[in-house]
This record gives C-alpha cells, structure tokens and sequence, in this order.
C-alpha cells in the first residue's frame, strides 16, 4: 500500500459520506462539506494505525527529541524525552477524537483550529526529517517555526476577514523564506544526502505503511492546503445530530480512544501487529535480501587550480591528475535500489561478541527468548514467573535464553534474580520493535514467530506443555 493508495480510500469515503450528506441535509458549500469528511477520515485513520501500538509513536517521539538535542538545549530535549510515550499517548487519542469530531461537526471552529494546529506541527516534524538531508541550519529552523507559528494564528479571529488578512501575511512571509532559500546559501548547506537525514521516518501511520522522509511531507503540504481551506470556511462545516447527542458522542469517544490507547501501552502486545515480528512471520526469511542493490562507488575530487568539485567513478581514477586534485570525499551512488531484506538490524551476540543470530533462529524445535530492551527498566517481578517457564523448559528440552542490550550488569541483574538461563546481547531499537513489552516472551520455531506473550499474559508451564511441547 502507498500514500496514493491511502487517499484514495479516503477519499472515496469522504465522497460516500458527501453523497449522503447531500441527500439528507443539503450541505451550503459541497466542496468544504468534501474536505470535512476527507480530513476527519484520513485523522481517525492515521490514528487508528497507531492506536494499536502506541509505544511504538513513542519510540519515535523519542527519536525526534533525542535530533533536536543535537541542534541545541539538549538537557531540555533530554528531560522532556522522558516523556515520549505520554505524549504519543495524548497526541493519538486527540487525533482520533479530533477526526471523528470533524465528522459529526462538534464544535467546527474549535475542531478546525485543533486539526489545523496538529498538522501544523506535524508539518514541521516530517519537514525537518526531509530537509535535514540539505544540512538545514538553525537559522532556517527558527524562521520555518516563525512562519508556521503565524500560519497557526490565522485559525484564531472570529471575523473571516482577519483570518483572510493573517493567512495572507503568512503566505508571503513563506514566499519571501522561499526566495532566500532559492537565491541564497543562508540555511542549505549541503546537496541532498539521504544519509543525513536526522530522522528516516516520520511514523505518521505507525508500522502500518513507512513511507519515504519526502512523501510524508509532501503529504503533510497538500493536507495543510486542504485544513487551511476549512479554516476560512470554517461556516460551511456543518453539524450532524443534535446538540445532546454531539455532546455525548464526543464524550464517549475521548474516553474510548484514550482508554484503548492505554490498553495497548500497558495492558497487552498491540492487537494488530504490523511490525516484520508479528505471529505467523519468518524471521530467517525477512532477514534475507530479496534483490541485491546495485551500487556505483564515486570519489569526489577538487581540482586545486579551479576549485572545481567533479565525481568519477571507479574506471576515471587511472586517467587523473592527482597533482592538480584534491580528494573530498567517497560516496556511495544507488543506482538500482533492489528489494532490501525487511528485517537489517537484528544482531544477537554472545559474551564474546560473536553473531549467534541464525544458530538461534535456526532451532528445528520450539524456542523461546526473553526479550528485554533494558534491564533497569523491565518489570522485575515478571522474572519470577519467566524463571519457571524456563524450568518447564528445560525438561522439555527446548532452548530457553534471554536477549537485552548490553549495559555492563546483565551478570549483576542474573544473580539478583537467579536466572539460571543464558543472556544474550542486541542493540535496544530491534528489541523494541520484536516486542511492547518489557520483558516479553517470544515463541519461535524453524525461524518462525510462532506466539508472542506480554509479561502482564505469560503462560503457565501447563499450558505450553499442552499447547505446544507435547504435540
């Protein structure tokens, strides 16, 4: 599935939902009535994907704090990190009911401004994932705050004629950036480099699509278009129902998405999985490259005399005049990307440091693996119970072992403990992703996810010894 595709689908609901508004209660403005029901579905949507896993917005919301600490005020950005999966918690339950508020009409100028502000911000999230790749420099993401601050007021005066007055200001306040940009070095330092993108990816719909740095924020773009068209019509949105049941509709949804976001936070594995390590997956296989890419490597050379910066490729080197070059730098140029292996990062290693990866995923019979992201942070008390699985176990001579990240007091935590089973290390961001529960519990078989426990839902020796050991 792609973007395109995504819109699509929310496009033809809103046109189904416009057709029978149309018929029932003759909206004033069809086209405002459109993007009344385009933006609201496309919010509960986007959403709904990353309701099911919140921690995993989190996980990104804590990627995001930790590059903004790079450009400045890092114990700030540090200290409010630690509050990643409170906010992904309240951003998502307020895009869910913020959406099915446009929906129904509830409050259209307060709903209008919060949706306008929400994709304000996420505008400047998914641009500067994008144009981190050009080098940005603070300056320009100072002034793209200013610009976008001035664009979030225009949702604020009552009379349309200041809210006309504002967005114009602000569009030429954009115009004039634009042409600073185009005609100036001030804020790009760089060509565009993939690689130097603070951050791949923006997590707009969770695990369910990734899509590239660039398509998120052209998207974010085209839907500000559309929000901002509802900001000064905002009196062509239209209530549906009563007041009463508007009010109670917009009750129980704020209760009901927040409640679901936190059941799928603290009291359970997410209900859809959409991550490469859901039940039913392959590790071995996803770990494997489909199509190899085909890479071109340059070298990038100044000439002394000219200042000239040229590329060559590997056949130029033995025809140049190193006398008059200077060498900048070697880079990689993709020429055909392939079809890359969905899971790069996962490297489980033992004490000594060797890979041990695919002698473990590789068990011809049941495995399971303790995974724990961190130690200090894990549920302790879960050990206890995870510690007689491990018994169960061992008599049914399937190999049973831990995976956590290696902080230096694996052996300190084990004695505590008394773990009898081997730990084993891995970097933190696959641990998270193969598992929201810390610790969790992984069945495999032959390299397939065959269950996957939280550790407030592990099983009892009993039950895996008849659900899986004695088949």
């Amino acid at each position: 599935m792609t973007v395109y595709t995504i819109f699509g689908l929310v496009g033809a609901a809103a046109f189904l939902l416009t057709l029978i508004r149309y018929f029932t209660a003759r909206p004033s403005n069809l086209l405002i009535t459109y993007l009344q029901y385009f933006v609201g579905s496309l919010f509960i949507f986007s959403g709904f994907v990353k309701a099911v896993d919140p921690l995993g917005t989190g996980y990104k919301m804590h990627e995001y704090f930790e590059a903004f600490a790079a450009e400045g005020l890092r114990p700030f950005w540090e200290w409010i990190g630690q509050f990643s999966t409170f906010f992904a918690i309240v951003m998502i339950a307020l895009e869910l009911f913020i959406g099915f508020m446009l929906l129904i009409g509830w409050k259209p100028r307060f709903t209008v401004t919060i949706i306008w502000w929400l994709t304000l911000f996420f505008t400047f999230l998914t641009g500067y994932t994008y144009l981190s790749g050009y080098g940005i420099t603070k300056l320009f993401i100072l002034l793209s705050a200013g610009a976008l601050t001035l664009f979030a007021v225009a949702a604020l005066p009552h009379k349309q004629s200041r809210r006309y007055n504002i967005t114009f200001l602000s569009l030429g306040v954009l115009i004039v950036l634009f042409l600073l940009v185009k005609f100036t070095g001030w804020f790009f330092t760089i060509e565009f480099t993939e690689t130097k993108m603070k951050v791949t990816d923006c997590g707009c719909f969770g695990d369910f699509i990734k899509l590239k740095p660039w398509e998120t924020f052209y998207k974010d773009v085209v839907l500000d278009v559309m929000i901002l068209m509802l900001v000064l019509s905002v009196k062509h949105v239209r209530p549906v129902f009563t007041d009463t049941a508007r009010t109670g509709i917009a009750f129980v949804t704020g209760i009901a998405s927040l409640v679901f976001c936190l059941y799928n936070v603290y009291m359970n594995e997410p209900m859809i999985d959409f991550r490469p390590y859901k039940v039913g997956n392959d590790v071995v296989e996803l770990r494997k490259e489909k199509v190899p890419a085909k890479i071109e490597m340059l070298f990038v050379y100044k000439n002394k005399n000219t200042g000239e910066v040229k590329e060559y490729g590997m056949n130029d080197l033995a025809g140049l005049n190193y006398d008059e070059l200077e060498f900048v730098e070697r880079k990689d140029k993709v020429l055909d990307p392939g079809i890359p292996a969905k899971i790069t990062n996962l490297r489980i290693e033992n004490d000594e440091g060797a890979d041990i990866t695919d002698d473990l995923l590789s068990d011809e019979n049941y495995s399971m693996m303790v995974v724990s992201y961190n130690l200090k942070k894990s549920n302790k008390s879960a050990f206890k119970q995870l510690n007689e699985i491990a018994k169960a176990c061992e008599k049914a001579g399937v190999n049973f072992y831990a995976v956590t990240t290696n902080d230096g007091k694996v052996e300190a935590f084990r004695h505590e403990h008394q773990t009898a089973y081997p730990f084993y290390h891995a970097d933190e961001t696959p641990l998270k992703t193969i598992i929201r529960s810390n610790p969790g519990l992984v069945l495999f078989k032959k390299g397939v996810v065959v269950n996957k426990w939280h550790y407030r839902h592990l099983p009892s020796a009993v039950e895996l010894n008849n659900a899986y050991f004695k088949k």
